[in-house]
């Protein structure tokens, strides 16, 4: 039995994740007694399984039930400051979360390394960059965890790599700061969630948790051991790297350094600063592991992209039009607008606000020919446009969006989607976001006639 789960076990979110987890501890028979707990509606599908398991179960609302269970897997979603989460933390009850059951689940027998990566962004590219290369090296390589497949649908079947992209929200709700992982890497740290975590330092600090659950190197920005050095526990196994700053892993005018070699970034078949940023830990990491960064650097020819992360979606009459749709916060934004002429470069923003500053945001706006504000979500960065006197244009729908940036455009400028905040105002995720403006932006001649 998992330590942390004793008693009656209750799922409070009923989503993929805790789904799959739930499943594999009956086949396990790790516990025999459960509960599940649902905010939204359970689909059918789900509740006929729980039926057919004779778990009982509860949705459209938690209630006193699920807080008279003797321990919680909670759904990594569920904020630990507010409502039922709150609630759960003030217990004193036993809690974790998918993620950990599953790597203690993954620890009671031989398997392969295990790979831990987050990041405020990047970090689905840095994953599937990272499981590219191992690929090729014809390794058996299980790519997940809060991209794609969680761990627990895996844990039948034998890896040689496990790479996982991991939360705040994950980490978050860990109860211990075991060493479960082989390798990790913090990409970046911006302002993000806050309306999950309340504050930066809260945030800051659930991903710097993964740094004390490493068992060996964590490569990390050279700024961020300085900055959160409050929260390095083990210093001596962390591998620092920067970018636009001489190191024995850096990047700077355009050259990558990874150990003694050095690597030209015309040799890879992208752009984009954050690219670069994304490659640099992967050629990192991949040194660690013993693969040479040439060899890295070859591998990454044959990788692609994946959808709405800065993508080129057209070329009309010398305007290019890229769908960044993934950037859903104020630091992903900041770090796609430099790769871009401002003077050039008319920005669509809109979504959903996550409590951030936008100060340094703010100031790259200031210097863009112009900002269009999709929806009437962004009251908060509405307001500091305008008292900061950046032009800006309001549009109702992405139709009438595009419209304004196409009249607006001339030959040699580009326009970029890439909103800083949740699609949930408009859209059901980011990718139906992208989706929608790349076919508005495929149909603009008609359009603009």
């Amino acid at each position: 039995m998992i330590p942390v789960l004793k008693g009656r076990i209750g799922f409070a979110g009923f989503g993929i994740s805790n789904n799959r987890l739930l499943q594999t501890l009956l086949k396990k028979s790790f516990g025999s007694d459960f509960f599940v707990s649902e905010k939204h509606s359970i689909d059918d599908d789900a509740k006929l399984f729980l039926r057919e398991k004779g778990i009982e179960f509860e949705e459209n609302g938690h209630t006193s039930r699920l807080m008279e269970c003797d321990s919680f897997v909670v759904s990594p979603g569920i904020s630990p400051f507010f409502g039922i989460g709150k609630e759960i933390v003030d217990s004193g009850k036993p809690f974790t979360t998918e993620l950990e059951v599953s790597l203690d689940i993954l620890n009671m027998k031989p398997h392969g390394t295990v790979i831990g990566i987050t990041g405020t962004n990047g970090k689905s590219t840095t994953v599937t960059m990272l499981s590219h290369i191992l690929s090729r090296r014809n390794k058996r390589v299980f790519q997940g965890g809060n991209l794609g497949e969680p761990l627990s649908g895996s844990l039948e079947d034998s890896y040689d790599f496990y790479v996982l992209e991991v939360s705040s929200f994950q980490l978050k709700w860990f109860s211990e700061d075991t060493r479960r992982f082989h390798l990790s890497a913090i990409i970046n740290l911006g302002e993000d969630h806050l309306d999950y975590h309340k504050t930066f330092e809260d945030y800051c600090g659930s991903k710097l948790r993964l740094i004390g659950m490493t068992e060996g190197f964590s490569v990390v920005p050279s700024s961020l051991s300085e900055s959160c050095s409050t929260h390095l526990s083990r210093p001596d196994n962390v591998v620092t790297f920067s970018m636009f700053e001489d190191g024995k892993f850096s990047f700077k005018d355009g050259l990558f350094r990874i150990g003694t070699k050095q690597l030209s970034n015309l040799i890879l078949p992208y752009e984009g600063l954050h690219n670069y940023e994304d490659t640099l830990v992967v050629a990192t990491m991949s040194y660690l592991m013993g693969i040479p960064p040439e060899v890295v650097f070859e591998d990454l020819k044959s990788y692609s992209f994946l959808s709405h992360r800065l993508q080129l979606v057209r070329e009309i009459g010398g305007v290019k039009y890229y769908d960044d749709s993934k950037a859903t916060n104020a630091h992903a934004v900041s770090s796609a607008l430099k790769s871009f002429v401002p003077e050039k470069t008319v920005l669509i923003l809109g979504g959903k606000e996550k409590d951030e500053s936008y100060r340094e945001l703010i100031e790259q706006l200031k210097r863009l020919k112009l900002v269009v504000v999709l929806g009437s979500s962004m009251k908060t960065l509405v307001s500091m446009l305008v008292a900061s006197g950046i032009k800006f244009s309001k549009a109702s729908s992405m139709e009438e969006a595009v419209r304004i940036c196409a009249d607006f455009s001339c030959g040699g400028d580009s326009v970029l989607l890439s909103p800083a905040g949740s699609s949930f105002d408009l859209y059901k995720n980011y990718a139906e976001r992208g989706k929608h403006f790349r076919g508005i932006v495929d149909s603009l001649e008609s359009i603009t006639l």
